[in-house]
């Protein structure tokens, strides 16, 4: 026996739970550049023993760290589409509902973002601060978050003198 007061009952709760706390609008991440902000976080975040480390909120893949494929080593082929792919995942997955607000204001207030303040070193962070602010790094950064991607700066952002 089929009870359509359920069914009205509970379209009527759901209503009610969309109200002013409901999520923000989805805003998808800027396609434009993000190879090059992936390129430039793996150079500078995805060594094996910091976010190319499986088991970390922010994994990382890179071609010289962590490989998305059992077949991948460190250190060989370049980085794939699909660890580009799973890196904006797991950027993005950080903090959606801030990233969604970060973005759909065009960049604007940045460091509202984790991955943004520990970059930085504004915010407690094993790894130190990766990215010194007004870097080409942090400009490539904020500038996809802006959806307008500095791709040179991505470039320069990505290349690290070891000693």
């Amino acid at each position: 026996m089929t009870r359509p007061w359920i069914a009205v009952a509970s379209a009527a709760a759901l209503a009610a739970c969309a109200g002013a706390d409901a999520p923000p609008p989805s805003v998808q991440p800027p396609p434009a550049g993000w190879e090059s902000v992936s390129e430039m976080l793996g150079a500078r975040c995805a060594s094996l023993d910091c976010h190319g480390r499986p088991g970390r909120p922010l994994r990382l893949y890179h071609r010289a760290g962590l490989r998305l494929a059992d077949d991948d080593v460190p250190g060989g082929d370049v980085t794939t589409a699909d660890e580009h792919a799973a890196n904006l995942r797991a950027a993005v997955g950080l903090e959606p509902e801030v990233f969604a607000r970060v973005v759909g204001e065009g960049g604007q207030r940045a460091e509202r973002l984790t991955l943004v303040r520990k970059a930085l070193g504004r915010e407690a962070h094993k790894g130190g601060a990766p990215i010194a602010a007004g870097a080409p790094a942090d400009v490539c950064l904020r500038s996809w978050l802006s959806a307008a991607t500095d791709e040179a700066a991505c470039a320069i952002g990505a290349e690290l003198t070891r000693p």
